[in-house]
């Protein structure tokens, strides 16, 4: 299996994998459709004095707020698609002017497909402009190893990177105020990437599969006359950004799946939740009931880790909460690398708040002798300024993200809910029926992303790596 290249970011790579339908437009009060589409779109007057503060984008068709960080999915043939665009607390100067730095991350399943850097400016009139990307594609064999990386479609404005002879140009994203039939290029490095895009409806209302609806909704028609069939149309709703895309025939579809929000701001309010008993820990997705024990195994290039997970029937108090407490010890073919002991508490609404954890690493020579010990990872809430987060929520819902915990600088776990009801196979066989799944995600490590997925009785069942096929947790025995 060959997986493709982008021509927009991570937009572009949609067109080259084959996806499946997996959302619906509402009717939409729009100023029109553009009818016959013209493919001679204004190429856009681009002037450096016209950028008195380009990293300010606050376009609201097109926000981009550093630190924020957005998931989309598809469903594919191939298998599921997740993309990850984070915003960047990065600029970069492109032709002269400060651009705001926006990663984008493609997998398909476990498999890191692209890996892309794009630069944005805005100008004083409000538009956005598209000033180039950095891009790093990854080719696997049918077995899924990897076979060779390429840049194909980066560019830079002001540049010829690629050796093509030209100089390429920036372009417009989107527009201030965009105008049925308003047509502009988005990018033009000559035989390299030259995406044109065209306003077709605004005022739309649109409704995305998992139910959630935006209004104020700008329908864009774009396309690239280096690639015959390649258009598609983008949907962009104010405050938020970008929505969703599909092919012209509507059977290739990308949705937006949830937000993560960093910040202090962000993380849970411990004040305002109610503790009547929280040593009672019963949500189905998450039941920790004292005198269980769960065992987990993952295979390493180290060896056979293995980690089990008991709750026990003491509490601690945390935060003027009284936790139950969870030892999790982790061994690396039979040797004990990891002791830790988790404090969690349920509120009066069902969500499970992760409270802190005392943690004990054991680190060895070469030759398996104990050189020391210490205690990374450990935070408590309220001690230090650490916050407590919400391990996982009483109601699920699709695009929900919220701080696991917040301890600034050493403990920054997020997670967003990406997907509910899954049937998940474990490595055995044995399958667990309607599973939660989440996507993990820390600031502090940003090239790390981990799915995890929990079955209804049961509680954890499976933890993986985005973009590896390695280390993969499975629940052995519970």
């Amino acid at each position: 299996m060959k997986f493709g290249n982008t021509i927009h970011g991570f937009l572009g790579l949609i067109l080259v994998l084959s996806l499946t339908i997996m959302a619906g437009c509402g009717g939409g009060s729009g100023s029109g459709s553009s009818g016959d589409i013209g493919d001679d779109p204004i190429e856009p007057a681009f002037n450096t004095s016209d950028f008195s503060n380009p990293a300010m984008i606050d376009n609201p068709y097109h926000p981009l707020t550093p630190g924020v960080v957005t998931a989309y999915r598809a469903d594919t043939e191939d298998g599921l698609e997740t993309i990850v665009v984070e915003v960047l607390t990065d600029t970069r100067t492109v032709a002269g002017i400060d651009c705001v730095v926006v990663r984008d991350r493609v997998f398909l399943d476990d498999l890191l497909m692209e890996d892309t850097h794009d630069w944005y400016a805005q100008d004083d009139a409000g538009n956005v402009w598209y000033m180039g990307e950095d891009v790093i594609n990854y080719e696997y064999d049918d077995d899924g190893n990897l076979i060779e990386t390429n840049s194909d479609g980066a560019w830079e404005a002001g540049l010829d990177v690629a050796g093509a002879g030209s100089i390429a140009e920036p372009g417009i994203l989107i527009k201030a105020v965009p105008v049925v039939g308003d047509s502009y290029q988005q990018e033009y490095y000559a035989t390299e990437a030259e995406d044109m895009a065209e306003v077709v409806e605004t005022g739309l209302s649109v409704t995305l599969s998992d139910g959630s609806a935006y209004q104020d909704v700008v329908k864009t028609r774009e396309w690239n006359p280096l690639e015959e069939g390649s258009d598609e149309f983008k949907y962009f709703a104010a405050g938020t950004g970008l929505l969703k895309e599909a092919s012209a025939d509507g059977e290739e579809v990308v949705e937006l799946k949830g937000v993560f929000l960093t910040g202090i701001d962000m993380v849970p309010d411990l004040g305002a939740a109610v503790f009547t008993a929280p040593g009672t820990i019963d949500h189905d997705l998450l039941p920790l009931t004292p005198g269980s024990t769960l065992t987990y195994e993952a295979e390493t290039e180290d060896g056979t880790e293995t980690i089990i997970v008991e709750v026990l029937h003491g509490t601690r108090v945390v935060a003027g909460v009284s936790c139950v407490i969870v030892r999790d010890t982790v061994t690396l073919d039979g040797v004990l690398i990891e002791d830790t002991f988790d404090w969690f508490a349920q509120d009066d609404g069902g969500n499970i708040w992760y409270m802190g954890e005392e943690v004990v690493n054991y680190v060895y020579d070469d030759d398996g002798n104990l050189i020391e010990t210490n205690d990374d990872g450990s935070w408590e809430a309220g001690v230090d300024g650490a916050l407590p987060g919400i391990q996982i929520k009483e109601m699920t819902v699709a695009g929900d993200s919220y701080y696991q915990e917040y301890y600034p600088d050493e403990a920054e776990d997020m997670a967003m809910v990406v997907a509910l009801a899954l049937d998940v196979e474990m490595a055995d066989g044995t399958i667990y029926e309607d599973c939660l799944q989440t996507i993990e995600w820390n600031p502090l490590e940003p090239e790390t992303l981990e799915y995890k997925y929990y079955a209804p009785g049961v509680g954890l069942v499976k933890e993986a790596l985005v973009g590896s096929d390695e280390e993969t947790v499975e629940l052995v025995t519970g």
